[in-house]
Protein backbone atom coordinates (compact mmCIF):
# COMPACT_ATOMS: atom_id res chain seq x y z
CA UNK A 1 0.00 0.00 0.00
CA UNK A 2 3.11 2.12 1.18
CA UNK A 3 4.46 1.64 -2.42
CA UNK A 4 1.13 2.62 -4.23
CA UNK A 5 1.39 5.52 -2.65
CA UNK A 6 4.31 7.06 -3.59
CA UNK A 7 3.73 5.67 -6.59
CA UNK A 8 0.83 7.74 -7.09
CA UNK A 9 2.69 10.84 -5.40
CA UNK A 10 5.44 10.50 -8.31
CA UNK A 11 3.60 9.84 -10.81
CA UNK A 12 -0.02 11.99 -10.21
CA UNK A 13 -1.55 11.45 -13.59
CA UNK A 14 -1.65 7.41 -12.86
CA UNK A 15 -4.36 8.33 -10.01
CA UNK A 16 -5.81 10.45 -12.33
CA UNK A 17 -6.37 7.91 -15.33
CA UNK A 18 -7.08 5.42 -12.85
CA UNK A 19 -9.98 7.41 -12.15
CA UNK A 20 -11.35 8.58 -15.47
CA UNK A 21 -11.21 5.26 -16.50
CA UNK A 22 -13.79 4.45 -13.90
CA UNK A 23 -15.98 7.09 -14.94
CA UNK A 24 -15.49 6.28 -18.31
CA UNK A 25 -16.98 2.07 -18.04
CA UNK A 26 -19.31 3.14 -15.63
CA UNK A 27 -20.91 5.69 -18.01
CA UNK A 28 -20.75 3.53 -20.91
CA UNK A 29 -22.21 0.88 -18.81
CA UNK A 30 -25.46 3.56 -18.03
CA UNK A 31 -25.84 4.10 -21.67
CA UNK A 32 -26.71 0.35 -22.57
CA UNK A 33 -29.96 1.10 -23.05
CA UNK A 34 -29.62 3.88 -25.55
CA UNK A 35 -26.89 2.20 -27.35
CA UNK A 36 -27.59 0.88 -30.95
CA UNK A 37 -26.73 -3.20 -31.30
CA UNK A 38 -24.92 -2.10 -34.93
CA UNK A 39 -22.06 -0.90 -32.77
CA UNK A 40 -22.05 -4.27 -30.78
CA UNK A 41 -23.45 -5.77 -27.73
CA UNK A 42 -24.48 -2.65 -25.73
CA UNK A 43 -23.96 -4.66 -22.30
CA UNK A 44 -20.35 -5.48 -22.87
CA UNK A 45 -19.10 -2.03 -24.62
CA UNK A 46 -18.00 -1.08 -21.50
CA UNK A 47 -16.23 -4.18 -20.66
CA UNK A 48 -14.00 -3.44 -24.35
CA UNK A 49 -13.66 0.31 -23.38
CA UNK A 50 -11.85 -1.46 -19.92
CA UNK A 51 -9.81 -3.90 -22.28
CA UNK A 52 -8.50 -0.59 -23.94
CA UNK A 53 -7.74 0.69 -20.98
CA UNK A 54 -5.41 -2.18 -20.01
CA UNK A 55 -4.00 -2.46 -23.57
CA UNK A 56 -3.13 1.45 -22.99
CA UNK A 57 -1.05 0.30 -20.17
CA UNK A 58 1.13 -1.66 -22.92
CA UNK A 59 1.22 1.25 -24.66
CA UNK A 60 2.13 3.78 -21.79
CA UNK A 61 4.78 0.67 -20.67
CA UNK A 62 6.21 0.89 -24.54
CA UNK A 63 6.44 4.52 -24.19
CA UNK A 64 8.26 5.10 -21.04
CA UNK A 65 10.68 2.54 -21.81
CA UNK A 66 11.75 4.32 -25.15
CA UNK A 67 11.71 7.61 -24.12
CA UNK A 68 10.50 10.63 -25.68
CA UNK A 69 14.03 11.60 -27.52
CA UNK A 70 13.60 8.77 -29.40
CA UNK A 71 9.84 8.80 -30.12
CA UNK A 72 10.71 12.95 -31.48
CA UNK A 73 13.81 11.21 -33.55
CA UNK A 74 11.20 8.77 -35.60
CA UNK A 75 8.47 11.25 -35.65
CA UNK A 76 8.94 11.10 -39.92
CA UNK A 77 8.70 7.67 -39.75
CA UNK A 78 5.38 7.63 -38.18
CA UNK A 79 3.66 10.70 -39.93
CA UNK A 80 4.61 8.71 -43.31
CA UNK A 81 2.77 5.81 -42.52
CA UNK A 82 -0.25 7.34 -40.74
CA UNK A 83 -0.48 9.87 -44.37
CA UNK A 84 -0.30 6.79 -46.44
CA UNK A 85 -3.54 5.08 -44.31
CA UNK A 86 -4.72 8.92 -44.63
CA UNK A 87 -4.60 8.86 -48.16
CA UNK A 88 -6.24 5.24 -48.67
CA UNK A 89 -9.21 6.28 -46.23
CA UNK A 90 -9.89 9.57 -48.76
CA UNK A 91 -9.48 7.57 -51.75
CA UNK A 92 -12.06 4.83 -50.73
CA UNK A 93 -14.02 7.96 -48.72
CA UNK A 94 -14.41 9.52 -52.55
CA UNK A 95 -15.30 6.18 -54.27
CA UNK A 96 -17.91 5.32 -51.80
CA UNK A 97 -20.04 8.73 -51.75
CA UNK A 98 -19.39 9.63 -55.34
CA UNK A 99 -18.50 6.77 -58.19
CA UNK A 100 -19.79 3.16 -56.21
CA UNK A 101 -22.14 4.70 -53.60
CA UNK A 102 -22.81 2.69 -50.40
CA UNK A 103 -19.65 -0.42 -51.68
CA UNK A 104 -16.12 -0.67 -50.34
CA UNK A 105 -13.87 -1.27 -52.51
CA UNK A 106 -10.64 -1.54 -50.35
CA UNK A 107 -10.50 -4.66 -47.54
CA UNK A 108 -11.15 -3.78 -43.70
CA UNK A 109 -12.41 0.16 -44.63
CA UNK A 110 -15.56 1.27 -42.68
CA UNK A 111 -17.68 4.34 -43.07
CA UNK A 112 -20.18 5.27 -40.11
CA UNK A 113 -21.76 8.85 -39.52
CA UNK A 114 -21.12 10.13 -42.55
CA UNK A 115 -17.37 9.66 -42.40
CA UNK A 116 -15.25 6.88 -43.70
CA UNK A 117 -12.48 7.26 -41.06
CA UNK A 118 -11.81 3.23 -40.06
CA UNK A 119 -9.89 0.40 -40.81
CA UNK A 120 -12.15 -2.44 -39.27
CA UNK A 121 -9.56 -4.72 -37.91
CA UNK A 122 -10.62 -8.43 -36.12
CA UNK A 123 -10.32 -6.97 -32.72
CA UNK A 124 -10.12 -3.24 -32.99
CA UNK A 125 -11.07 -0.17 -35.23
CA UNK A 126 -8.00 1.71 -36.47
CA UNK A 127 -9.09 5.73 -37.02
CA UNK A 128 -5.46 6.60 -38.17
CA UNK A 129 -6.80 10.10 -38.03
CA UNK A 130 -6.78 9.70 -33.77
CA UNK A 131 -3.02 8.61 -34.18
CA UNK A 132 -2.31 11.83 -36.94
CA UNK A 133 -3.78 14.60 -33.96
CA UNK A 134 -0.96 13.10 -31.73
CA UNK A 135 2.12 12.95 -34.53
CA UNK A 136 0.89 16.15 -35.74
CA UNK A 137 1.75 17.59 -32.37
CA UNK A 138 5.26 15.68 -31.82
CA UNK A 139 6.29 16.64 -35.21
CA UNK A 140 6.20 20.63 -34.62
CA UNK A 141 7.42 20.27 -31.03
CA UNK A 142 10.46 18.83 -32.98
CA UNK A 143 10.24 21.94 -35.72
CA UNK A 144 9.63 24.45 -32.95
CA UNK A 145 12.54 23.60 -31.23
CA UNK A 146 14.77 23.52 -34.29
CA UNK A 147 14.05 26.82 -35.32
CA UNK A 148 14.41 28.16 -31.92
CA UNK A 149 17.42 26.65 -31.37
CA UNK A 150 18.64 27.97 -35.01
CA UNK A 151 17.33 31.16 -35.45
CA UNK A 152 18.71 33.30 -32.03
CA UNK A 153 16.86 36.61 -33.63
CA UNK A 154 13.67 36.33 -35.47
CA UNK A 155 12.67 38.15 -37.89
CA UNK A 156 9.56 38.21 -40.28
CA UNK A 157 11.41 36.47 -42.96
CA UNK A 158 11.98 33.79 -40.19
CA UNK A 159 9.20 33.91 -38.75
CA UNK A 160 7.40 33.27 -42.15
CA UNK A 161 9.64 30.39 -42.89
CA UNK A 162 8.75 28.55 -39.43
CA UNK A 163 5.01 29.18 -40.30
CA UNK A 164 5.29 28.06 -43.66
CA UNK A 165 7.49 24.67 -42.75
CA UNK A 166 4.78 24.40 -39.45
CA UNK A 167 1.44 24.55 -42.44
CA UNK A 168 3.47 21.88 -44.38
CA UNK A 169 2.98 19.12 -42.15
CA UNK A 170 -0.44 20.23 -40.96
CA UNK A 171 -2.10 20.72 -43.96
CA UNK A 172 -1.69 17.84 -46.18
CA UNK A 173 -3.30 15.57 -43.35
CA UNK A 174 -5.74 17.57 -42.15
CA UNK A 175 -7.12 17.91 -45.85
CA UNK A 176 -7.01 14.09 -46.14
CA UNK A 177 -9.27 13.84 -42.40
CA UNK A 178 -11.38 16.74 -44.11
CA UNK A 179 -11.82 14.60 -47.63
CA UNK A 180 -12.91 11.60 -45.41
CA UNK A 181 -15.57 14.19 -43.80
CA UNK A 182 -14.20 13.86 -40.53
CA UNK A 183 -14.39 18.16 -39.58
CA UNK A 184 -14.34 17.07 -35.84
CA UNK A 185 -10.59 15.88 -35.99
CA UNK A 186 -9.18 19.05 -38.27
CA UNK A 187 -10.84 21.24 -35.56
CA UNK A 188 -8.86 19.72 -32.86
CA UNK A 189 -5.71 19.34 -34.56
CA UNK A 190 -5.98 23.07 -35.59
CA UNK A 191 -6.14 23.89 -32.59
CA UNK A 192 -3.39 21.76 -30.85
CA UNK A 193 -1.39 23.60 -34.00
CA UNK A 194 -2.34 26.69 -33.02
CA UNK A 195 -1.28 26.21 -29.11
CA UNK A 196 2.31 24.83 -30.60
CA UNK A 197 2.69 28.38 -32.60
CA UNK A 198 1.76 30.53 -29.78
CA UNK A 199 3.90 28.47 -26.97
CA UNK A 200 6.84 28.97 -29.94
CA UNK A 201 7.50 32.83 -29.04
CA UNK A 202 5.84 34.47 -32.19
CA UNK A 203 5.17 37.91 -32.32
CA UNK A 204 1.41 38.50 -31.82
CA UNK A 205 0.42 40.22 -34.98
CA UNK A 206 0.21 36.61 -36.52
CA UNK A 207 -2.07 35.84 -34.04
CA UNK A 208 -3.90 38.75 -34.38
CA UNK A 209 -4.19 38.49 -38.28
CA UNK A 210 -5.71 34.75 -37.28
CA UNK A 211 -8.30 36.07 -35.58
CA UNK A 212 -9.25 38.64 -38.10
CA UNK A 213 -9.60 35.73 -40.80
CA UNK A 214 -11.67 33.50 -38.24
CA UNK A 215 -13.78 36.72 -37.38
CA UNK A 216 -14.42 36.94 -41.18
CA UNK A 217 -15.15 33.44 -41.58
CA UNK A 218 -17.67 33.38 -39.18
CA UNK A 219 -19.06 36.90 -40.01
CA UNK A 220 -19.56 35.48 -43.88
CA UNK A 221 -21.17 32.07 -43.03
CA UNK A 222 -23.14 33.69 -40.67
CA UNK A 223 -24.89 36.15 -43.34
CA UNK A 224 -24.88 33.23 -45.73
CA UNK A 225 -26.77 31.37 -43.86
CA UNK A 226 -29.31 34.06 -42.54
CA UNK A 227 -29.50 35.68 -46.17
CA UNK A 228 -28.42 33.23 -49.00
CA UNK A 229 -29.20 29.92 -47.75
CA UNK A 230 -29.34 28.27 -50.58
CA UNK A 231 -25.48 29.46 -51.14
CA UNK A 232 -25.00 28.48 -47.53
CA UNK A 233 -26.23 24.61 -48.32
CA UNK A 234 -23.66 24.28 -51.32
CA UNK A 235 -20.92 24.85 -48.90
CA UNK A 236 -22.52 23.01 -46.38
CA UNK A 237 -23.66 20.05 -47.24
CA UNK A 238 -24.90 16.78 -46.93
CA UNK A 239 -24.15 15.36 -43.15
CA UNK A 240 -22.64 18.52 -41.81
CA UNK A 241 -25.26 20.86 -42.78
CA UNK A 242 -28.20 18.36 -40.77
CA UNK A 243 -25.99 18.17 -38.03
CA UNK A 244 -26.19 22.53 -38.43
CA UNK A 245 -29.41 22.99 -38.76
CA UNK A 246 -30.25 20.36 -35.84
CA UNK A 247 -28.52 22.58 -33.59
CA UNK A 248 -29.98 25.64 -34.31
CA UNK A 249 -33.58 24.48 -34.29
CA UNK A 250 -33.14 21.27 -32.23
CA UNK A 251 -36.90 21.59 -31.26
CA UNK A 252 -38.12 22.53 -34.99
CA UNK A 253 -35.98 20.10 -36.68
CA UNK A 254 -36.78 17.03 -33.66
CA UNK A 255 -38.76 15.51 -36.27
CA UNK A 256 -35.42 14.64 -38.28
CA UNK A 257 -31.99 16.40 -37.61
CA UNK A 258 -32.56 17.74 -34.10
CA UNK A 259 -33.95 14.62 -32.70
CA UNK A 260 -31.02 13.91 -30.60
CA UNK A 261 -29.52 17.41 -29.08
CA UNK A 262 -33.70 17.72 -28.37
CA UNK A 263 -33.92 14.44 -26.71
CA UNK A 264 -30.52 14.53 -24.86
CA UNK A 265 -31.65 17.79 -23.23
CA UNK A 266 -34.85 16.63 -22.17
CA UNK A 267 -33.04 13.67 -20.66
CA UNK A 268 -30.64 15.48 -18.45
CA UNK A 269 -32.70 18.75 -18.06
CA UNK A 270 -35.12 16.66 -15.86
CA UNK A 271 -32.22 14.88 -14.14
CA UNK A 272 -31.90 17.93 -10.87
CA UNK A 273 -29.25 17.55 -8.63
CA UNK A 274 -28.48 13.38 -8.10
CA UNK A 275 -30.31 12.24 -11.28
CA UNK A 276 -32.54 9.60 -12.49
CA UNK A 277 -30.61 6.71 -11.99
CA UNK A 278 -28.43 3.83 -12.99
CA UNK A 279 -29.22 3.52 -17.09
CA UNK A 280 -32.34 5.58 -16.93
CA UNK A 281 -34.02 6.26 -20.37
CA UNK A 282 -36.31 9.33 -20.41
CA UNK A 283 -35.67 10.02 -24.60
CA UNK A 284 -33.51 7.73 -26.61
CA UNK A 285 -30.97 9.24 -28.03
CA UNK A 286 -27.87 7.89 -30.88
CA UNK A 287 -24.27 8.31 -29.99
CA UNK A 288 -24.87 8.13 -26.05
CA UNK A 289 -21.63 6.16 -25.37
CA UNK A 290 -19.32 8.55 -27.85
CA UNK A 291 -20.28 12.08 -28.69
CA UNK A 292 -23.17 12.30 -26.21
CA UNK A 293 -21.71 10.01 -23.27
CA UNK A 294 -21.48 13.39 -21.27
CA UNK A 295 -25.15 13.60 -21.77
CA UNK A 296 -25.96 10.47 -20.19
CA UNK A 297 -23.73 11.21 -16.86
CA UNK A 298 -25.92 13.99 -16.10
CA UNK A 299 -28.83 11.95 -17.22
CA UNK A 300 -28.00 9.74 -14.64
CA UNK A 301 -26.45 11.33 -11.77
CA UNK A 302 -27.50 14.78 -12.65
CA UNK A 303 -25.26 17.79 -11.66
CA UNK A 304 -23.51 16.33 -9.10
CA UNK A 305 -22.22 13.67 -11.61
CA UNK A 306 -21.26 15.78 -14.30
CA UNK A 307 -19.36 18.32 -11.79
CA UNK A 308 -17.39 15.19 -10.10
CA UNK A 309 -16.61 14.18 -13.84
CA UNK A 310 -15.90 18.25 -14.51
CA UNK A 311 -13.29 18.04 -11.76
CA UNK A 312 -11.40 14.87 -12.24
CA UNK A 313 -11.15 16.44 -16.72
CA UNK A 314 -9.48 19.35 -15.01
CA UNK A 315 -7.26 17.92 -12.22
CA UNK A 316 -6.19 16.10 -15.66
CA UNK A 317 -5.68 19.13 -17.70
CA UNK A 318 -3.63 20.54 -14.28
CA UNK A 319 -1.12 17.95 -13.69
CA UNK A 320 -0.32 17.88 -17.26
CA UNK A 321 0.46 21.37 -17.83
CA UNK A 322 2.33 20.80 -14.58
CA UNK A 323 4.80 18.48 -15.90
CA UNK A 324 5.45 20.46 -19.00
CA UNK A 325 5.97 23.08 -17.37
CA UNK A 326 8.45 21.50 -14.72
CA UNK A 327 10.42 19.63 -17.63
CA UNK A 328 13.19 21.11 -18.87
CA UNK A 329 13.57 20.01 -22.03
CA UNK A 330 11.70 22.17 -24.86
CA UNK A 331 10.36 19.14 -27.39
CA UNK A 332 8.05 18.60 -24.10
CA UNK A 333 7.02 22.30 -23.47
CA UNK A 334 5.98 22.57 -26.65
CA UNK A 335 4.83 19.08 -27.29
CA UNK A 336 2.87 19.96 -23.86
CA UNK A 337 1.22 22.92 -25.15
CA UNK A 338 0.01 20.83 -27.98
CA UNK A 339 -1.76 18.47 -26.22
CA UNK A 340 -3.21 20.83 -23.81
CA UNK A 341 -5.18 22.68 -26.54
CA UNK A 342 -6.35 19.57 -28.36
CA UNK A 343 -7.18 17.97 -24.72
CA UNK A 344 -9.39 21.36 -23.14
CA UNK A 345 -11.08 21.82 -26.86
CA UNK A 346 -12.47 18.90 -27.03
CA UNK A 347 -13.69 18.99 -23.64
CA UNK A 348 -15.03 22.39 -23.54
CA UNK A 349 -16.43 21.61 -27.26
CA UNK A 350 -18.10 18.61 -26.20
CA UNK A 351 -19.82 19.73 -22.82
CA UNK A 352 -21.07 23.00 -25.21
CA UNK A 353 -22.49 20.35 -27.67
CA UNK A 354 -24.27 18.83 -25.20
CA UNK A 355 -25.47 21.94 -23.71
CA UNK A 356 -26.34 22.95 -27.37
CA UNK A 357 -24.25 25.98 -27.02
CA UNK A 358 -21.97 24.83 -30.13
CA UNK A 359 -22.82 22.88 -33.27
CA UNK A 360 -22.65 18.71 -33.19
CA UNK A 361 -19.53 17.94 -35.09
CA UNK A 362 -18.30 14.54 -33.62
CA UNK A 363 -16.08 15.43 -31.14
CA UNK A 364 -16.03 13.05 -28.26
CA UNK A 365 -14.67 13.76 -24.61
CA UNK A 366 -11.46 12.52 -24.18
CA UNK A 367 -10.97 9.49 -21.72
CA UNK A 368 -14.73 9.44 -21.18
CA UNK A 369 -15.95 8.51 -24.58
CA UNK A 370 -16.55 4.90 -25.72
CA UNK A 371 -13.08 4.47 -28.37
CA UNK A 372 -10.21 2.25 -28.79
CA UNK A 373 -8.26 4.71 -31.43
CA UNK A 374 -9.03 7.74 -29.60
CA UNK A 375 -7.94 6.74 -26.35
CA UNK A 376 -4.64 4.84 -26.74
CA UNK A 377 -3.69 7.61 -29.04
CA UNK A 378 -4.21 10.08 -25.93
CA UNK A 379 -2.52 7.48 -23.56
CA UNK A 380 0.48 7.72 -25.97
CA UNK A 381 0.57 11.18 -24.89
CA UNK A 382 -0.05 10.44 -21.12
CA UNK A 383 3.13 7.85 -21.66
CA UNK A 384 5.20 10.34 -22.93
CA UNK A 385 3.91 13.11 -19.80
CA UNK A 386 5.11 10.34 -17.88
CA UNK A 387 8.34 9.68 -19.19
CA UNK A 388 8.61 13.54 -18.60
CA UNK A 389 7.56 13.69 -15.02
CA UNK A 390 10.42 10.49 -14.20
CA UNK A 391 12.58 13.03 -15.95
CA UNK A 392 11.64 15.98 -14.20
CA UNK A 393 11.76 13.48 -10.83
CA UNK A 394 15.54 12.56 -11.70
CA UNK A 395 16.23 16.35 -11.87
CA UNK A 396 14.90 17.58 -8.68
CA UNK A 397 16.67 14.41 -6.93
CA UNK A 398 19.90 15.79 -8.25
CA UNK A 399 18.95 19.51 -7.21
CA UNK A 400 18.40 18.08 -3.50
CA UNK A 401 21.82 16.40 -3.49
Amino acid sequence: MEKIKKLCQKQPLIPIVCILAAISCFAILNAAPLISNKVGNPATLWLKQGVFYIASLIVIFIIYKVGNEQIYDKIWIIYGVLMILLVILAIEHFIYTRIWYGHHIIPFVNTAGGATSWFNLPFFSLQPSEFMKIAIVIALARITKEYNDYYLVRTFETELKYILKCMAVVLPPALLVYLQNDSGVVLIILVGVVFVLFSSGLRGQWFTVGIIIVGIVIAVGTYLFMYQPDIFAKIISGHKLDRFYGWVDPEGTVGNQGFQLFYSLLSYGTAGWFGHGFQAVIKAFPEAQTDFIFAVILTDYGYIGGLLTVLAIVGLDLVILKIGFDSTNDHDKYFTMGIFGMLIFQQLWNMGMILGLLPITGITLPFISYGGSSLLSYMIAIGMFINMSSQNNIVKNRLIL
